[in-house]
């Protein structure tokens, strides 16, 4: 029974890992997926209740996914962090792959309350009002706390890792491959099966397998970074086994504390002989030095020492008699005290600078705080927006044209690693709706197609210095004719034919940007001025519809 059991569980482990690789690789343009490709985001509970309480509302579309975890996690324990979580698995397999074997296990007990501490540091931030602002469709004042939680979830850090880091080696690696004997192979293997390479083409889409011109190869920033943190969590397993896990998730504090409530617990008979096998099996240190107690909150249910114990001593049992389960945590006051403070520093600290430009802000909203941070479309106003996004990364892995990127310094601390448009690199094609369908948390709301002709996201901007035809009086009607929304057109001035923007119809999709034949810096420009993100969507389309009718009119267009 202890072997099948072991055996039951990892084969979940790889289960689940490969259900998390599938909806990643199938997670590209345009979507054909019959679940929710972030599936595994919206089930983590740690991230639900991060959205709901720093939005201060319910997020239905996180709650009916986190909820079955939690009842698991109130019923057996911290199951999911042994059975199901792909953070853990990975650690696990590089930890077998690389032979990493913790030096130091003595380290454990000292760090492993710092989880619940981060977890402290976490829901203060949350839970702080850190914006104040008015909500402009009721007229209400609101407050928004502040999400740190991107940092530290392990579903999102993942996430990240693969789509920041994992995506472009596939594309290089898949680039080296192609230039290679491995291409006649490939060719060979698709011309005897072409129905089986087309039901696989989202897969090999997502990972790279097959060549893409270079503006579809996946480049992103942080790309180093997000390696080198996953890397730094495996090379931890040096000091000890699982050492994230059993020292640092908070997700795993989180479900650790649920898992108090659990009724399901480790006995062990008078047959055990304290051999310790179990003591050293345990890949997270939960049985103290006498193996007839260990910690529920650290136990993740791998069963493990029930696999190994050679007296078969140990069995799972629901009687409280029988157990030496020990539920308390024994958090040092000093320390939560220290994390609160952390979190308080957390949340006021990245909002300094955007609070000095919320004030110069018009009708007292933070819309933009910098030239170059360009959302995508269906974002929400920004105070929000930072608050709600978890910096997976999946829209920045599913846009079709590699536009979405982290932001660096465009939007100062608060707004690293969201994601931001940057036309030069590419538009925001007009046929994708994507990113809203893969955002976890409604940061990205969904939107349609037909909606994206009134989503502002901001305007472009024509530098006349630059500009061939107002330049060089030479004629160019490169962003004319490319404009998917007509906002650029040819108005005479001088007697010569010059593109001018329609400020009111330009929704800043960056086509124009993006195909400037000017060099290096486009003569035309995207800036975020004219986003319109705190309008709800009927008065953006209003704005349009109007901006048409006074086109049609022949009205002068701005600066002429």
């Amino acid at each position: 029974m202890s072997s099948r059991l072991r055996a039951l569980r990892r084969g979940a482990q790889i289960l689940f890992l490969a259900v998390f690789v599938l909806l990643f690789a199938f997670t590209a343009y345009p979507l054909k997926l019959p679940v929710a490709p972030d599936l595994f985001l919206r089930a983590d509970p740690l991230l639900a209740l991060s959205t709901m309480l720093s939005l201060r509302q319910i997020a239905l579309p996180l709650l009916w996914f986190a909820l079955p975890v939690v009842v698991v996690s109130l019923l057996l324990g911290r199951v999911f962090c042994g059975w199901v979580c792909p953070m853990g698995t990975c650690i696990d397999l590089c930890e077998r792959v690389f032979r990493i074997r913790g030096r130091r296990p003595s380290l454990a007990p000292a760090w492993r309350r710092v989880k619940f501490y981060l977890l402290v540091a976490l829901l203060l931030t949350m839970a702080l009002p850190a914006v104040y602002h008015t909500d402009y469709e009721l007229g209400l004042p609101r407050t928004v706390g502040l999400s740190a939680v991107y940092l530290v979830d392990p579903i999102a850090l993942l996430t990240r890792t693969f789509a920041l880091a994992g995506l472009p080696a596939a594309h290089w690696l898949a680039g080296v491959a192609n230039d290679s004997a491995t291409a006649v192979a490939y060719s060979d293997f698709a011309s005897r099966h072409p129905t089986l390479l087309r039901a696989l083409a989202p897969v090999q889409l997502g990972f790279g397998m097959v060549s893409r011109p270079p503006y579809l190869r996946a480049q992103f920033r942080f790309a180093t970074l997000s390696f080198a943190i996953f890397a730094g969590i495996v090379a931890l397993g040096s000091l000890a086994r699982r050492f994230w896990c059993r020292n640092l998730c908070p997700l795993g504090a989180l479900l650790g504390f649920l898992g108090k409530a659990s009724p399901l617990r480790l006995a062990v008979s008078e047959k055990c002989t304290r051999c310790m096998r179990c003591v050293n099996e345990c890949k997270v240190g939960a049985i103290s030095e006498d193996p007839h107690h260990y910690s529920g909150p650290e136990c993740i249910g791998c069963y493990s020492c029930i696999a190994v114990c050679p007296e078969r001593a140990i069995s799972l049992t629901t009687g409280r008699a029988d157990s030496g389960r020990a539920d308390e945590l024994r958090l040092d006051r000093r320390r939560v005290l220290q994390a609160a403070g952390i979190g308080l520093a957390a949340a006021i600290l990245p909002k300094l600078e955007a609070s000095a430009k919320r004030s110069q802000a018009t009708e007292g909203v933070l819309k933009a705080s910098g030239a170059k941070l360009i959302r995508p479309p269906g974002a929400l106003p920004e105070d929000e927006f930072v608050t709600a996004c978890v910096r997976c990364g999946e829209c920045m892995k599913v846009c079709p044209t590699n536009a979405l990127q982290p932001a660096l310094v465009e939007g100062g601390l608060e707004a690293l690693g969201t994601p931001i448009l940057v036309p030069r690199i590419g538009a925001c094609a007009q046929s994708c709706n994507a990113c809203g369908q893969v955002c976890p948390t409604d940061a990205l709301r969904p939107f349609t197609v037909e909606e994206k002709a009134h989503l502002y996201l901001g305007t472009a901007v024509i530098h006349r210095s630059l500009c061939i035809a107002w330049a060089a009086d030479r004629q160019c009607l490169v962003c004319d004719e490319g404009c998917p929304f007509d906002a650029i057109s040819q108005r005479s001035v001088d007697g010569l034919g010059r593109p001018v923007v329609n400020d009111r119809v330009c929704v800043g999709c960056g086509f124009c940007e993006s195909i400037c034949p000017v060099e290096p810096d486009a003569a035309i420009r995207v800036t975020s001025a004219g986003d319109r993100r705190h309008w709800s969507r009927p008065r953006q389309q209003v704005w349009r519809e109007q901006a048409e009718q006074e086109d049609q009119g022949g009205l002068p267009y701005p600066g002429l």
